[in-house]
């Protein structure tokens, strides 16, 4: 290629765009995954005290719905903590 001949940008402009595509789908999936996980942690928490949790003492109760949330509460983070390295 010589100096009088005009440079393709178009192929760095659609790497930048596909770049940028790829990093909206990231941030998505984990928007997508945490909304998932927090209203599954939340079902799981209503059907375990309307169902399992009949003989459970309020503090045996207290103990399963601080440990899920615990449980759920590193999974989102590990996901959201994994996209911030990245980036």
């Amino acid at each position: 290629m010589s100096a009088a001949e005009p440079r393709d940008t178009s192929s760095k402009n659609i790497l930048t765009d596909s770049a940028r595509i790829r990093v909206m789908n990231s941030l998505g999936a984990r928007v997508i995954g945490t909304i998932i996980i927090g209203v599954g942690w939340l079902a799981f928490i209503v059907l375990y005290l309307a169902f399992f949790a009949t003989d459970f003492s309020f503090w045996q109760k207290l103990a399963v719905f601080i440990a899920s949330g615990a449980i759920a509460a590193g999974i989102v983070a590990l996901m959201w903590i994994r996209w911030a390295i990245k980036w």
